[in-house]
This record gives structure tokens, C-alpha cells and sequence, in this order.
């Protein structure tokens, strides 16, 4: 691929590859084979664990940290942060910039404390977990914190790299916000790549604002703004109209397949223990409905079945938001791994909760394993709301299980019925094949996102 045919393009994302889950593992998919020199990548040092920096994907171009600007890929791959330096450096960074601008709001002035042990600030996450207001109150400035550094960073890239194309990445604010400032300092135009849904996500009051004030200026402004399934498009279409309609981009989250292809094997009986695997990150939108099957594993006793968690959440987390019990296996694996733990499961499960502070975003996600789950040849279990985007792509495909009430019983019994059925999983594991091939494939999906990046 001749980098000559692509707008260097700055890409700028809070959560990118290396990280485990999500939508960094959906960029990195689709970014892989990109000449390195057409692209820089501007993200945070500090949002990248330690894990996923050692285990992760690094995309091959270059990092610019908004965060650490004089830091590096190998440094990040190389130095264990400590957390709370996630919390300190950008703030203090954040201090030198805005004293600068003549903008720092004098209730921040006061010292931070120069270290904050592990475990208090484990205690403070659980606890700002649980109470709103105070959540609140401090993730103002974290949030807010963000966006001066990412333009001031921006805007130098831009100059410096001759930048002739800009895309954010969705998130809860930070880059979406500092896309829109890079492009309004620097007049380069701009594209949005949106995960999720932005206005109506579950952000903090700070997050809800500015979604609510930015997203129809980043509408209004974006060349072209990339959405990951249909229902996103329709709902976006809804919203703001024929105006966006020229702009809109379907692009589905895709994998290669090639390393999933020599791992299939035909759905057989087999001697227990049956093995439900979930890969993936762990929060609000997902949470409850992996308790429920927590619940429904636990009241089977006739038949040795075991939940297997592959997260990046350490144990301690989960255990702590009551995804707890002896059946089930925690652990973490590296993304070159993950085609062999998919294609050895004897379930493999997608959840969406119910009963969230934000239906908008459980009704028009996509999950992003749920590519991968489509290619691993082993039959899927979908524990998801009716209403749900998920739920109803998987009953029109019929490429799963689909338990779309919060029964513990049905899921029950869906459990049983794959476990005792392989013909009706193989049927499934087909649809699911021919689901991938239709929609998430990788090199069809590229294409459409190289055809954005060409001059």
C-alpha cells in the first residue's frame, strides 16, 4: 500500500491500541496494515495500563502523548506507571499549561499530594462508583482537564507533520472536543468515528454537557462521520436529518479472520465441564446481565459448567460489583490469544444490561467481541434487552441464543438447549459465519475507511 495515496492523518483517541478491549481493539483491526508514516496517533500516555502495554497490540506509527508529550512508544512499553500517577501528571501538566493561558480557576491551586497508595485509591474508585455527586465534583477537571492539552498537543503535531486530515475518536468528551479545537486553530478539516453514541451517553453532568453543547457542532463541522451499524446511522438520521445524511459512513467493527479459519471445528458432544467464555472489558452497560448468568450458572448443579472471564478488570473489581462466585475463572490474554480461547469455548456470550441510566447507547451498541464471537465457530449465547440493537441483529441473522427478558430460568434453559443440541449450534455457528462475511469482514470494512483517507 502506497502511503502517497492517503492524507496524513492525525488520529485522536482517550482509549487507543494497545488497549485490551473495546474499541482500541477494533482500531487496531482496521489500522494494522496502514503504511505507518500516512497516520500519527494522539492518545494518553497514562489510559494505557500496564498490561495492555506490555500484551497489547502498538499500532506501527507513531504516538504523540498529549499527556507526557516527551515520552514515547517504547517508554510506555518499557515503564510501569503507578496509579496514581494517571491521576497527578496530567493534572500537573494540565497546571503549567493553563497558568500559561491565564486560564487556571484558583480552587485548583492548592498541592497535590505527591503519592497516593494503591489501595486508597482502589477505595476512592469504589467509591466514586457509588456516589454520584462527588464523582461529579472531581471528574470535572479531570474531564475538562483534558481538552487544552490534546489542542495544544494537536494543533503542534499539525504543524509540525503537515497534517492534512483529522480524526476523533468517540469517547466521553476529551478527544471529540479537542478534535473540533485542532480543527477550528488549524482549518484542517476533519473526521468523526463514532463508537457509540455520544449525546445521551452515560457520562458524568461535566460529560452530558458538553455532549449536548459539542455534538451538533461536531456534526455540522465533520467532513464525514463513521458509524458501526445500522441502527446508529437510522438514529443519528433521526436527529439531525437529510443535512448529516451525505455524511454518514457505515463501517462495521471487523477482524481478520485468517487466524480463526484453521481453528474450526464441528459442534460435537463432549464430556464436562462446558466452558461459557466472555472476553472483554467489564462495565455499566454489561455488568448486571453477567450477574445474571452468574446466577443461572450457580443454580445448575447436574451439569459442571464454569464461566470463564478473560478481562483486563483485575478480580478484585469484579468480586466487587458482585461477579463472584466459585464457578467462575478469571484471568487475562493478549489479543493473538483470543482466537484460541474463543474457539474453545463451548458458549460463548454477549451481555447487555437492562435498566441503565443510558438505553440510547443499549439499543445502538455493538459490542465490539461480538466480531470476533462471529468467526470463532462456537455458538453464542445473547443475554440482551429485546429492544436492543444486538438482540435483534442476532434474531434476524439467526446467528444466536437470544434470551431477551431478564429470566434466570430462560437463560437456564438456553444453556442447556446449546449444550444438548450441537445440530441447532452448528446451525447458529453457520449464521453466524455467513453474518461475518456479509458485514465484518476486515478487508471490506478497510476498504471503506481507506476510501475516506485517500486524498
Amino acid at each position: 500500500m502506497n502511503n502517497t495515496e492517503f492524507k496524513k492523518t492525525l488520529f485522536i483517541a482517550t482509549y487507543a491500541p494497545p488497549l485490551l478491549a473495546g474499541a482500541p481493539r477494533i482500531m487496531a483491526n482496521l489500522l494494522a496494515s496502514f503504511p505507518p508514516e500516512s497516520y500519527t496517533i494522539l492518545t494518553s500516555f497514562y489510559n494505557i495500563d500496564n498490561l495492555s502495554a506490555k500484551i497489547g497490540t502498538w499500532l506501527p506509527g507513531e504516538y504523540v502523548f498529549y499527556d507526557n508529550p516527551s515520552a514515547s512508544k517504547l517508554n510506555r512499553q518499557e515503564q510501569e506507571t503507578k496509579p496514581e500517577e494517571a491521576i497527578t501528571n496530567p493534572i500537573v501538566r494540565l497546571k503549567k499549561f493553563l497558568r500559561k493561558s491565564f486560564l487556571f480557576p484558583m480552587w485548583v491551586k492548592t498541592p497535590l499530594s505527591a503519592v497516593v497508595k494503591m489501595d486508597l485509591i482502589a477505595k476512592l474508585k469504589r467509591f466514586l462508583k457509588r456516589n454520584q455527586f462527588v464523582k461529579t465534583l472531581l471528574g470535572a477537571p479531570l474531564i475538562l482537564g483534558q481538552i487544552p492539552l490534546i489542542i495544544r498537543a494537536g494543533v503542534r503535531v499539525v504543524h509540525e507533520q503537515n497534517i492534512e486530515l483529522l480524526t476523533g475518536f468517540s469517547d466521553y468528551g476529551p478527544a471529540l472536543v479537542g478534535t473540533y479545537y485542532i480543527h477550528k486553530t488549524t482549518k484542517v478539516p476533519f473526521h468523526l468515528y463514532m463508537f457509540d453514541v455520544y449525546k445521551g451517553n452515560f457520562f458524568p453532568l461535566t460529560g452530558n454537557l458538553l455532549a449536548t453543547i459539542f455534538e451538533p457542532k461536531l456534526f455540522k463541522a465533520a467532513t464525514k462521520i463513521v458509524v458501526n451499524n445500522a441502527e446508529t446511522r437510522d438514529f443519528y438520521l433521526r436527529r439531525y436529518g437529510d443535512k448529516i445524511a451525505n455524511k454518514l459512513t457505515l463501517i462495521y467493527n471487523a477482524t481478520d479472520p485468517a487466524p480463526y479459519l484453521p481453528l474450526q471445528t464441528p459442534i460435537t458432544h463432549h464430556q464436562p465441564p462446558y466452558n461459557i467464555v466472555f472476553t472483554g472489558n467489564v462495565y455499566w452497560a454489561q455488568a448486571e446481565s453477567i450477574k445474571n448468568l452468574v446466577k443461572a450458572i450457580d443454580q445448575i448443579n447436574d451439569i459442571d459448567i464454569r464461566l470463564k472471564l478473560y478481562s483486563p478488570n483485575p478480580p478484585e473489581y469484579l468480586k466487587a460489583i458482585g461477579i463472584n462466585s466459585p464457578k467462575i475463572d478469571y484471568s487475562v490474554a493478549p489479543g493473538s490469544e483470543m482466537p484460541r480461547i474463543q474457539s474453545e469455548a463451548d458458549i460463548l456470550f454477549v451481555p447487555l444490561a437492562w435498566h441503565t441510566k443510558s438505553p440510547t447507547i443499549i439499543n445502538t451498541a455493538t459490542p465490539g467481541k461480538l466480531t470476533d464471537f462471529l468467526i470463532a465457530s462456537r455458538p453464542m449465547l445473547v443475554h440482551a434487552p429485546a429492544e436492543s440493537h444486538l438482540a435483534r441483529y442476532a434474531k434476524e441473522n439467526n446467528f444466536a441464543m437470544v434470551v431477551d427478558t431478564e429470566s434466570i430460568t430462560d437463560l437456564q434453559t438456553a444453556i442447556r438447549k446449546l449444550i444438548a443440541e450441537p445440530e441447532l449450534s452448528q446451525q447458529l455457528v453457520q449464521n453466524a459465519k455467513n453474518t461475518f462475511f456479509a458485514n465484518h469482514d476486515i478487508q471490506k470494512n478497510v476498504s471503506i475507511l481507506q476510501t475516506l483517507l485517500r486524498k
